[in-house]
């Protein structure tokens, strides 16, 4: 005589087994994409802030002599600065360093204010403050984009199944660190 509970036990448990699987393997590439879309922001906002700095040398070239030339190379130096650090921040699909973050972010920020001096003294309707301007604020758009996705990453390895995917699949150890926005403020935003 068949027992009509073990046939229903037996298919509950395939059936949950099934949906277990699709669940896990759901959640994995889910983290999967979103860590391609952080490297993919983040190399928009490294593209962004290089094209910025392409920049400098020109409207630096433009400056009325009213600038010193003390902030003119204190200008030349952060943006070698951030040109350094750039580079680092493309070298590898592994979060970026926390530490480099912060150098980042303090050296854009000196940056930010020594560009805003130089184009009040330019005057900020002219052509290159305003495309310098643009390319700002493609710079934060950029950063915005990477702090979603990092926040998103971030969060989705502490929830459920996200936690679990994270552990069996060694994403756990992985913390995108977020940059503030602040740092890329165009003069007269800040």
């Amino acid at each position: 005589m068949k027992k009509p509970w073990l046939i229903f036990a037996g298919l509950c448990s395939v059936a949950l087994s099934i949906v277990l699987f699709c669940v896990i393997l759901g959640s994995y590439t889910s983290m999967l994409r979103s860590k391609n879309r952080i490297n993919a922001t983040k190399d928009l906002m490294v593209t962004a802030c290089s094209d910025q700095l392409d920049l400098i040398p020109e409207l630096v070239s433009q400056a009325p002599k009213s600038v010193s030339p003390e902030k003119i190379s204190q200008i030349e130096e952060n943006a070698r600065q951030i040109q350094t650090i750039l580079t680092r921040f493309q070298a590898s699909d592994a979060p970026l360093d926390p530490d480099l973050v912060a150098a980042f972010e303090d050296t854009q920020a000196h940056l930010a204010e020594d560009m805003d001096s130089l184009t009040t003294a330019m005057k900020k309707n002219h052509p290159l403050s305003k495309k310098m301007a643009d390319l700002y604020l493609k710079t934060i758009y950029s950063a915005r984009r990477y702090n979603k996705e990092a926040a998103y990453f971030n969060n989705r390895k502490t929830v459920f199944p996200g936690f679990l995917t994270a552990r069996w699949f060694n994403l756990d150890h992985l913390n995108f660190p977020l940059i503030d926005v602040q740092c890329f403020a165009p003069w007269g935003m800040k």
